[in-house]
């Protein structure tokens, strides 16, 4: 877990100093380059992973979802990869795969705040607004990062917000800006 933060940690930098240069990532070679690394190596769920992640930044969620999709038939314990083709289907509206998704991740290991914040997320787009609070609940029992505290608190309260728990949202909210003065662009910044 501690690894796809780092590693989604550093291709939001890379991507934003590109951004900040005037450059933009080249997603047509990062294809390239995953295509030719399957070719290679057919059974490589990692290379399918990051060729799907480049579909995905394309907006091509169906070959993402494709990719995503061989990875997770090569490597069926990388749970990363059930709550990220999960988000891909909510994004597309399939909320019944998405959700299905993140309950396959969430099975494999109940300790992963990501897969709990992505099916909230779902069973919000999906109506289900008492299961998205009690899936943020619980990502927030399981995270173990002051910033995706601060974010989980966020969203929760918007959540109360829209069922008018307007105490409930009060207080998330004000933890959120609590826990947003340690952190400073996705940096934990010293007490």
């Amino acid at each position: 877990m501690k690894n796809i933060i780092i590693a989604v940690t550093l291709t939001l930098v890379i991507a934003l100093s590109l951004m900040a240069t005037g450059c933009s990532p080249n997603y047509d070679s990062m294809i390239a380059d995953s295509t030719k690394a399957i070719e290679k190596s057919p059974d490589d769920a990692e290379a399918y992973r990051e060729r799907a992640s480049a579909w995905e930044e394309k907006g091509d969620y169906d070959q993402a979802i494709a990719d995503y999709s061989k990875a997770i038939e090569l490597d069926q314990s990388d749970i990363n990869l059930y709550y990220l083709r999960g988000y891909l289907y909510s994004e597309k509206g399939d909320y019944d795969q998405a959700i299905a998704d993140c309950t396959k991740a969430i099975e494999i290991d109940r300790d992963d705040a990501n897969a709990y914040y992505f099916r909230a997320r779902a069973w919000e787009k999906k109506g289900n607004i008492d299961k998205a609070i009690k899936d943020c609940g619980k990502a927030l029992e399981v995270n173990r990062q002051v910033w995706m505290d601060a974010i989980l608190y966020k969203y929760r309260a918007g959540l109360w917000l829209k069922i008018g728990k307007d105490r409930r949202y009060r207080e998330d909210l004000a933890k959120a800006q609590e826990l947003s003065d340690y952190v400073d662009e996705g940096r934990v910044l010293p007490d």
